[in-house]
């Protein structure tokens, strides 16, 4: 999506200025031509701006909550689209976003519908939010649509939140760690060596072995990290060949500790969009399409689309993927459930609730084992350099003068 700006010939010969974004030059003339006015220039800004680029942080994310819960307010109140959007636009501090709600506006006013409008936007409202807003307005029940929908991008950041949270500390120390050998190996054997050979002392074993390694890196360094990146653009465009993709991701879920957790997460993200779905109108097979969406292990996306077919075929939600292991032992018997009782949206929801409670608790488990983990092994490495170096040292003691 990009920005444009136009100057344009409006009703009364006045010449009006102003920017919008669009797909492309050519629709944004289309539009305006369409709106009844004379295009006299259209150029697409060069300062690199974009509207989508002010949500690639954290605190853009968090607008677009607020945008989703205040926009439900404001409607729930019986305050019309149009002015709902007139006043979230005049509250809005960022230009840029105040720019996209503003377009947002005007296609509204032009006859589209919300979800129409929003989904000019896909770097900023995705595929669900979209669906998710066309069945409100297609049921009549968007503001409470809205409502739930801020709960589910609020809930799902604070998920995210806390992982990266927990995940701090451990990149600290292997950064910390890592810093701290190749400065000792890099910076400090060397100039610890030349001291040592021109005094003429014979170096004890441990402490060759470390002026060896070090000599390597020093020498040959650049080989192993162009090696290395060799070998990522390999793996990168191997993984674009059919089934590769699917083979690695399944491996991925096979490490210990570390894959049940992805495992769950991913099927926790699935289940609550797919109950969000259902839960606002949208039927089993358009939610199950959408909801595959959401899913970044391609493995677990084929599953889906291998168990379309049974689901296609009147055979219900659970019993297909539970056959294909997609779902936890407890998940299984829990959607089971729900569906025999015809509320497999509400299990759908509680199932994601479970899984990330127990994907938290997961978390916490295995970085209270990595940590110490970590500490003991950088402390292995520095105090290998810092032993070979004082054994060095100690050497000198039996040199006879």
């Amino acid at each position: 999506m990009s920005t444009f700006k136009y100057r344009i010939l409006a009703k009364g010969s006045a010449v009006v200025e102003g920017k919008r974004s669009s797909p492309s030059r050519g629709e944004l003339i289309d539009y305006l031509k369409k709106s009844g006015y004379i295009v006299l220039k259209v150029e697409e800004e060069v300062d690199g701006s974009r509207v989508a680029g002010i949500f690639s942080n954290r605190a853009a994310k968090k607008a677009t909550v607020f945008f989703t819960q205040e926009l439900g307010i404001l409607l729930d109140s019986g305050i019309s689209l149009d002015r709902s959007l007139k006043i979230l636009s005049d509250a809005q501090e960022n230009k840029k976003f105040k720019g996209m709600i503003l377009d947002i506006l005007e296609e509204v006013k032009g006859g589209k519908s919300l979800a129409g409008a929003l989904s000019l936007f896909p770097d900023i409202f995705s595929g669900v939010y979209v669906n998710m807003v066309r069945a409100g307005e297609e049921s009549g029940v968007l503001p409470k649509v809205l409502e739930r929908l801020g709960i589910f991008m609020e809930k799902v950041q604070r998920i995210k939140s806390e992982i990266t949270s927990s995940l701090i500390y451990p990149l600290f120390l292997v950064v910390a760690g890592i810093l701290s050998v190749g400065a000792l190996i890099l910076i400090v054997m060397p100039r610890f060596t030349k001291v040592f050979e021109e005094v003429g002392i014979a170096l004890p074993l441990s402490t060759q072995v470390m002026i060896s390694f070090s000599n390597i890196l020093t020498s040959y360094g650049w080989i192993f990290a162009a090696i290395l990146i060799g070998v990522y653009f390999l793996l990168k465009s191997l993984r674009k060949k059919a089934g590769v993709q699917a083979s690695i991701d399944k491996k991925k879920l096979g490490i210990p500790i570390l894959g049940n957790i992805l495992w769950r997460i991913e099927v926790s993200r699935f289940a609550r969009t797919l109950g969000t779905l259902l839960e606002n109108g949208v039927s089993l097979l358009n939610s199950i399409d959408i909801s595959k969406g959401v899913l970044s292990n391609s493995f677990l996306s084929d599953i889906i689309d291998e168990a379309k077919s049974d689901i296609k075929a009147g055979k219900g939600l659970t019993t297909p993927l539970s056959a294909r292991s997609f779902f936890p032992g407890i998940a299984q018997h829990l959607l089971a459930v729900g569906e025999e009782t015809g509320k497999l949206d509400e299990m759908l929801i509680k199932v994601a609730d479970t899984m990330d409670t127990d994907i938290e608790q997961r978390i916490k488990r295995l970085i209270s084992l990595v940590e110490p983990a970590l500490i003991l092994i950088m402390g292995c490495a520095i105090g290998a350099v810092v032993i070979s170096m004082l054994s060095a040292i100690f050497s000198i003691n039996e040199v006879s003068f």
